[in-house]
């Protein structure tokens, strides 16, 4: 496994309690099935609806696995994640 996916391992393991226990499974799922960009963007996704940060949130961090999994270019569930990305990290940096 790569350092990619542990980090995403463990930014999922960070949003239990954060997100609904439905949409943590719906994101193990795709992880489990090697769909990593799907479990990333579905992640993130969820935490926009509730407008929560894990703990030791590092917008940096997130930033860059997002652009790892390609996701500042091509993405499944919406069409608009990365501007909607980049607006949710903006929040968390002015709160």
């Amino acid at each position: 496994m790569n350092n990619d996916n542990e980090r995403l391992a463990s930014y999922i393991s960070a949003s239990e309690g954060i997100i609904s226990s439905d949409a943590i499974e719906e994101v193990r799922h795709f992880y489990e099935h090697g769909e990593y960009e799907m479990s990333f963007e579905g992640l993130v996704i969820e935490l926009m609806k509730v407008r929560k940060y894990p703990n030791n949130f590092n917008l940096n961090e997130w930033r860059e696995l997002a652009i790892s999994y390609g996701l500042n270019k091509e993405t499944v569930f919406d069409g608009e994640f990365w501007v909607k990305f980049r607006n949710w990290g903006v929040l968390f940096e002015n709160r």
